[in-house]
This record gives C-alpha cells, sequence and structure tokens, in this order.
C-alpha cells in the first residue's frame, strides 16, 4: 500500500525514515545502504556533534536490482525523477516526494528526496560499491562513509564534521571491516590504485587537522583525533605503490585528477521541471 506525505525532516525522522525504506527493500530482496551524511549520523555518538541540517536521504543499491529497487519505493509513495537517470547514464536516480503538510496547501520546503547511487558512488572519484553492501546492517561500511567524503576536491563546513565525526567516533583504526572500524588496509590499498584519490584523500586529511581546533572538542579529544588523523595518513603513505602511480605523481595537478561534476549532482529539480 502507497504510503503518500512527507515525513519529519529532523535528522531523527529522516533517519527512521531511511531505515523504513531499508527494512522494506530488504523485506523484498533489493539491499540498499546509507551513505554520505545520513550514515555519518546513524554511527554518531554524540548527536550534538553531529548536529546540523541533511536536505535528502543517499543511498547506494545495486544495479542488478533496480528495478525491484524502484518498485519498492513506488510503494512507498516516490516518485522516480528520470531525469537524473539520463543525465547520468543510469549511475544515479533520484526520487521524490511533494510536500505535503496536512490540508495546507503552502510549500513549507522542497520536495522530499532520495539519491539512489547504483553500484558505486560517483562524485568526484568512483568508489565500487557492489561488495560492500552486506557489511553493516544499515549503512554502507565506516570505511566507505569516511571514504565518500575524503574523496571530494572541496569541502565544506558539514563535510568537515562528517569526516572528523567519523574518524572521532570509529571503534577502531585496523585492518578489517567490522561495525564502526575503520579498514586502514581497504583504504590504503584503494589510494594506491588511484594518485588522483590518494590526491585528494592525504589533502583533505591534512584539512581536517588544520581545523582541529575549531569543533569545540577538548584538548584530550583534540590531541586523540589528531593522532588518528596522522595514523590515516601514514597508513595512506606507506601503501606500496605501482609504478604507473609514480609516474602519475610526477604531473602532479598538471592534469585532471578527477571527474568533473555537472550541475545534475545534487540539483533540485521542482516538479514543473520533472517530465
Amino acid at each position: 500500500m502507497a504510503i503518500s506525505g512527507t515525513y519529519d525532516r529532523s535528522p531523527q525522522g529522516m533517519l527512521a525514515e531511511a531505515h523504513r525504506i531499508i527494512d522494506a527493500a530488504q523485506s523484498r530482496g533489493p539491499t540498499l545502504r546509507l551513505l554520505g551524511g545520513l550514515a555519518v549520523r546513524e554511527h554518531c555518538r554524540a548527536d550534538a556533534f553531529c548536529e546540523r541540517p541533511y536536505r535528502d536521504i543517499d543511498l547506494a543499491g545495486l544495479g542488478r536490482e533496480v528495478k525491484a529497487t524502484t518498485a519498492v519505493l513506488v510503494g512507498l509513495g516516490w516518485q522516480e525523477n528520470r531525469q537524473v537517470a539520463m543525465a547520468t547514464a543510469g549511475r544515479k536516480r533520484q526520487f521524490f516526494r511533494e510536500c505535503r503538510h496536512g490540508s495546507r496547501a503552502e510549500r513549507a520546503h522542497d520536495d522530499d528526496r532520495i539519491d539512489l547511487y547504483v553500484d558505486a558512488f560517483q562524485l568526484h572519484h568512483s568508489i565500487d560499491l557492489r561488495r560492500r553492501l552486506q557489511l553493516e546492517a544499515y549503512t554502507v561500511s565506516t570505511s566507505d562513509i569516511l571514504l565518500v567524503k575524503l574523496q571530494r576536491t572541496t569541502l565544506n563546513d558539514d563535510d568537515l564534521r562528517d569526516i572528523v565525526s567519523v574518524v572521532k567516533d570509529a571503534v577502531e583504526l585496523g585492518e578489517r571491516d567490522a561495525r564502526g572500524a575503520l579498514n586502514l588496509g581497504y583504504l590504503s590499498r584503494l589510494c594506491a590504485a588511484d594518485w588522483g584519490l590518494h590526491h585528494d584523500v592525504v589533502r583533505n586529511l591534512a584539512r581536517c587537522r588544520q581545523a582541529l581546533g575549531t569543533f569545540g572538542l577538548d584538548a584530550l579529544e583534540t590531541a586523540r583525533l589528531g593522532h588518528r588523523l596522522d595514523s590515516l595518513e601514514a597508513a595512506v603513505e606507506a601503501a606500496p605503490k605501482a609504478l604507473r602511480w609514480r609516474l602519475r605523481a610526477r604531473l602532479g595537478e598538471h592534469l585532471a585528477w578527477h571527474e568533473p561534476v555537472d550541475d545534475i549532482e545534487g540539483a533540485y529539480l521542482s516538479v514543473s521541471e520533472r517530465p
């Protein structure tokens, strides 16, 4: 039975909606997992530290399950914005639900929105998630949550806080995938295979280190976080690099090292703009 209307736009309400969607998909077959800011919030140990607005629900799913996933979302009252699928050659799907507040006719906010990344998170770099969706119950792995943020060429304040939150609250920095754990081996291998990804990850770790004093943490927590950022960077730098990687490193930023991001990424399309 279709569910109409809008969900509570608070972080707690959006997380609850994401859980309902993931559970509904799981009961019907498709696998969906949270990524992005709400995935960070799922693992956050102190809600006050993670407090910020969220504009949409970011999910990762499998290409072979797109048809079934779409059926689940439509059954929950969502409509697909097909323009996004066409603009991204199917790598990203977008679903919306019109803003409704009881009998009121006015719009209180943009439509509720789901961004569905198919097989991989594709932004400035591509993070293959096809074998990574069963590692945690409601999110992609903690390592992938972090990598989705670290692979960006530009960071806003929310991105910086999200990265710090993941690193601060990780239960361990080690060599395995486990709930809440950062797998340094996995992160290092991906960076050792792609100079451009390595470049942006290391640069963003440095940006976080420079901003350490702005997050309101006490001296002990700040020092602990700085040590963890240092450990992440050391692991990424220490991983063996192939000759191809080293040759590409010599060219540096003289050649483009990341994918261009067009206006479709994160864009809000009003109902009138949709087919």
